[in-house]
């Protein structure tokens, strides 16, 4: 039995890590693949669809980091593939929108415009308990986000398809209340994963119930929000201020206006990094499972699209 491990980085700590993880497994780097028939599994960033069907033992495909998008082509062999969902990256996600959520809920932004022309004064904010923060996409990610801000003091509205529970939240399901949640929400984070119900779901229509001046923030898919609409929102103030941490397509292109909008604050996809010190012990434990004749979990549901 073989494995075959293909990176986008790091291949070295890679190989390393799943070596301690899974002594006595045959580990090959991609492109090295000395015996297709051998392998088993296939552990990858992305790899081609059409390749892996060189692989006639194949048993799963498993994910290395949060996006499958690349796994959900008709291309693909009849095999499952395995997400990575891994808290240490939910972790960081979290981090990032903490920081984003107080920068402007306590006006970080004023005092920032202030430093150059030496303004030493304090600006008004709303408290914590008084700027409700909507999560879009109330999974793993989402769940950890809104527990973290709602540890703060902020009140937290979730949003889902199908609706969720939890005593500290305000729960909204469906397309029905998707509207009602954007109105309560003065900064909304989006975490949606990328799929035929999800893109371009932030559009115009829908930044129409924004509450005047609210935040978004959108660290899950760039092409869940239609940017034309945004840069319209944000213009006429619709839309307060953006943080935007994916675009549509990546790298965001160079002469896209929302770079220079005033408003908007732009990285490039760091919200969250896989780490492999945690990842590699998730996907073992997925490929120990399998030797095992056990199911794996998560999988990808592809009728879903995640």
């Amino acid at each position: 039995m073989s494995l075959l491990l293909h990176p986008s980085r790091d291949e070295g700590q890679w190989l390393a890590a799943f070596q301690g993880e899974l002594p006595g497994v045959d580990i090959h780097l991609w492109p090295d693949v000395p015996e297709p028939e051998a392998i088993e599994f296939v552990v990858a960033s992305r790899h081609d669809p059409v390749d892996l069907h060189r692989y006639p033992n194949l048993r799963a495909v498993l994910a290395m980091g949060a996006g499958i998008e690349q796994y959900l082509s008709p291309e693909m062999p009849d095999v499952p593939v395995v997400r990575l969902a891994d808290p240490a990256m939910s972790d960081e996600m979290a981090a990032y929108v903490v920081h984003w959520v107080v920068h402007f809920q306590k006006r970080m932004d004023a005092y920032l415009a202030n430093q150059p022309e030496a303004v030493w004064r304090e600006e008004p904010y709303t408290v914590a308990d008084e700027y409700p923060v909507g999560v879009l996409g109330f999974g793993g990610i989402g769940r950890r986000v809104g527990r973290a801000l709602s540890d703060l003091g902020f009140p937290i509205n979730g949003w889902t398809r199908s609706g969720t529970n939890a005593d500290w939240m305000e729960s909204y399901a469906g397309l029905d209340e998707l509207n009602a949640f954007l109105a309560a929400s003065a900064a909304v984070v989006n975490v949606l994963p990328h799929t035929a119900d999800t893109e371009g779901l932030l559009n115009a229509s829908r930044f129409d119930h924004f509450r005047p001046g609210a935040l978004l923030i959108n660290l899950g898919r760039g092409a869940t929000t239609n940017e034309a609409d945004l840069l319209a929102a944000m213009n006429d103030g619709r839309v307060g201020n953006a943080v935007l941490d994916v675009s549509e397509p990546e790298p965001m292109a160079g002469d896209n206006r929302l770079w220079a909008h005033p408003r908007v604050r732009i990285t490039p996809h760091v919200a969250g990094f896989t780490l492999i010190r945690s990842a590699s012990v998730l996907i073992a434990e997925n490929i120990r499972r399998m030797l095992a004749g056990e199911d794996p979990f998560p999988v990808v549901d592809n009728t879903r699209g995640y």
